[in-house]
């Protein structure tokens, strides 16, 4: 018997089907390690729930630390703030004597009065803009990222960015928008990870979001989902039947949560396979029975956390069918206007429920979900 290789929920030991943004990555790497110059664009990788995003992040973070970068990780929405949190990092993971850097590092935590310090030291002062609208901060973190980089590039990963304080935003872009300017020759990068909502988020709060690189994660194509699901299993000796396979695929549609948990589940109905042995169809349909017990419990979790409002406009969604519906048909099933969506509609991609699809489409994200809501509401 064998443990499961698939991380149904958990970080993914591998990203199968992201290659061509892991092509972007190493090309701006590339300029960041091998020119030490800045990555002038905040990268931001957007998607629902399940799609991968943070395993995506993690790969980068990998990737630079094979590339001798300095990575600091944070995840957004915590009590100190996007920036203070960054800083705390910076301070604890630098490999230097800390005196430079520290004095820089408490500047800018003083400067954004972060929470817990300013009132220990008892000295803040909020301090004067530096220019006509960027917050205070912004050019004492600049100087920390410069103090950051003096030995080693330095790569900084944000998941769950839409999460992040506004204040928070504001300062890291407003930074790296003098640093475009001024600090070419500064080898340091942000790779951000966020649900679809991210865009619309951060541009709420700073008016040149343009600065950053919106990147949508899709599903996965059924080349990446059948790597997903056979190179695991090689690389323990296993295969797995093409009838197994096409079945899988079948049941998982390209959303990556759903590949690595009929995988798991089939491994698991397989007996936890030893080397030598073949998945087939049959442990991929006992599989199948498990996983939707498993996708039963979430897709009631996350119902129970909508209101009537969210109810009934996932409700016309469902009554619509499985796959991408425009917002004028779902306001004319629920007989309001398409304005009346747009509050229902953001909590529904913030819980990770719904996302665009085209222009003035939704759809949901995990497949299945359209058949619960039905069933809940006949």
């Amino acid at each position: 018997m064998q443990p499961s290789p698939y991380t149904p929920g958990e970080i993914a030991r591998a990203v199968p089907g992201r290659a061509h943004q892991l092509a972007e990555l190493d090309e701006r790497l590339s300029v960041l390690v091998d020119l030490r110059r800045l990555v002038g664009r905040i990268r931001v990788d957007h998607a629902a729930r399940g799609f991968g995003k943070t395993s995506l992040l993690r790969e980068y973070q990998r990737r630079a630390v094979l590339r001798g970068a300095d990575t600091v990780w944070v995840t957004a929405g915590e009590p100190q703030g996007l920036i203070g949190q960054i800083v705390d990092e910076l301070r604890r993971t630098a490999d230097t004597d800390g005196t430079a850097l520290g004095d820089k590092v408490d500047s800018v935590r003083l400067s954004l009065g972060v929470p817990g310090f300013a009132s220990a030291t008892g000295t803040f002062r909020p301090a004067a803009r530096e220019d006509g609208n960027a917050p205070a901060g912004a050019r004492a973190f600049e100087d920390v990222i410069r103090a950051a980089t003096t030995e080693r590039p330095l790569v900084i990963l944000v998941d769950e960015i839409q999460s992040a304080d506004a204040a928070g935003l504001r300062t890291l872009v407003y930074a790296w928008q003098h640093l475009q300017a001024e600090g070419a020759d500064v080898p340091a990068a942000v790779f951000a990870a966020g649900l679809p909502n991210a865009p619309e988020t951060i541009a709420e709060i700073v008016t040149f979001s343009e600065r950053l690189a919106y990147r949508p994660l899709g599903a996965l194509d059924s080349v990446a989902e059948e790597i997903a699901l056979v190179g695991p299993a090689r690389l323990l000796g296993v295969q797995w039947t093409q009838e197994a396979v096409s079945r899988a695929l079948s049941i998982a549609q390209g959303y990556p949560y759903s590949v690595q948990l009929i995988a798991d589940s089939a491994w698991t109905a397989a007996g936890r396979p030893d080397p030598g042995a073949v998945i087939d169809v049959v442990a991929v349909e006992t599989g199948h029975r498990s996983m939707q017990a498993d996708l039963e419990a979430l897709f009631r979790a996350r119902w129970s956390t909508c209101s009537s409002s969210e109810r009934r406009m996932l409700t016309a969604m469902a009554g619509l069918g499985d796959g991408p519906t425009s917002r004028s048909s779902i306001a004319a099933a629920l007989g309001t206007g398409t304005n009346q969506l747009s509050t229902p509609r953001a909590r529904l991609i913030d819980k990770g429920l719904i996302q665009p699809a085209d222009r003035g489409m939704l759809e949901f994200t995990i497949p299945g979900f359209a058949t619960f809501v039905r069933s809940e509401c006949a």
